[in-house]
């Protein structure tokens, strides 16, 4: 029982280690109460606005980078195309962390367009918008309204990256018209690689945790915790299967850009999200399935451990 037990906290320390050792770039809770470069604008709380940029012509912060990067979000006109903040959330606490969870973001208006403003913001971290990572891990959280079309939760600006497709942005993390779950990216390679679930994946009403993993030879989507495809990366004849990242601009974006809620299409933004959205984190690595946010803590787990064993071994002399 003593080694048993021995045994569990060294793997409790390992995983707890592993986890640590996770390289995150920018992470997105929208839990930002007492935030006063977010609250100079209005409380944080259930039914207020976000701040927002004004089209992109004034910086106002309005989701904080809990990742330490400096990575943080603006969002665009509040009254078509911004959002606020609601008390809906997928769980209490965050299943890894055990942090709390109190609040979400929701579409306001129709046009939802929240996106990193690098140029703004001031990173003194890894600049998510100039990284080009040979693995990486993307993580969110959603509820939607409507689906029916593309409908991207996050998403990264850019064009004439794909070869096969000029029009195609850099990445695609997203739901599709037959209700399927994908994550897509071009890489610096100019080849476009994508898994893409069975078509009904998803429904409207109901709380997701959706992970993409690139780790620069496989690319594998999960949904709630569970793997639902995987792609062979090696196969696709590209020399660099890193995230690409062009040259390309336009009037509202620029290559690099990270957005949340929308998409970017021949240049104009699109495939918009009608819904919720929360706890959306980006990692410079492909992380394994123990390291997502949607999995407890593993210190719950070697206490729920340790409680069935000492409950056992009483059982047992009783």
């Amino acid at each position: 029982m003593k080694r048993l037990i021995l045994f569990l906290l060294v793997c409790s320390v390992a995983i707890a280690c592993s986890t640590a050792s996770a390289s995150i770039v920018a992470y997105w809770r929208f839990d930002d109460v007492g935030n006063a470069d977010i609250e100079q604008w209005g409380p944080v709380a259930a039914g207020n606005p976000l701040p927002d940029s004004d089209g992109q012509s004034v910086w106002r912060k309005a989701a904080h980078d809990y990742s330490g990067n400096g990575n943080h979000l603006t969002t665009w006109d509040h009254d078509w195309a911004g959002f606020n903040w609601t008390a809906d959330v997928s769980s209490a606490a965050v299943p890894l962390t055990g942090a709390s969870n109190k609040l979400s973001i929701q579409n306001a208006g129709g046009l939802p367009a929240a996106m990193t403003w690098s140029e703004q913001s001031l990173p003194s971290g890894t600049n998510i918008e100039t990284m080009t990572p040979a693995a990486f891990t993307i993580e969110a959280s959603f509820k939607a309204d409507s689906l029916g079309g593309y409908r991207t939760i996050v998403g990264r600006d850019d064009r004439y990256v794909a070869d096969n497709n000029g029009d195609l942005a850099a990445l695609y993390f997203q739901t599709m018209p037959g209700n399927e779950v994908a994550f897509k990216f071009a890489d610096l390679d100019g080849y476009w690689h994508e898994v893409i679930s069975d078509i009904g994946a998803v429904t409207t009403g109901q709380w997701y945790n959706m992970v993409g993993v690139s780790d620069g030879s496989t690319m594998s989507l999960y949904l709630d915790n569970k793997l639902l495809k995987q792609v062979d990366l090696t196969l696709s004849g590209s020399a660099n299967t890193a995230l690409a990242l062009g040259t390309a601009f336009g009037g509202d974006w620029e290559s690099g850009t990270w957005s949340i809620a929308r998409g970017l299409y021949a240049g104009g933004h699109g495939d918009r999200w009608m819904g919720l959205i929360d706890e959306v984190r980006i990692s410079d690595n492909a992380l394994n399935p123990s390291e997502f946010l949607g999995v407890p803590e593993p210190a719950t787990m070697l206490i729920l451990g340790l409680g069935s064993l000492v409950a056992l071994r009483k059982r047992r002399k009783s």
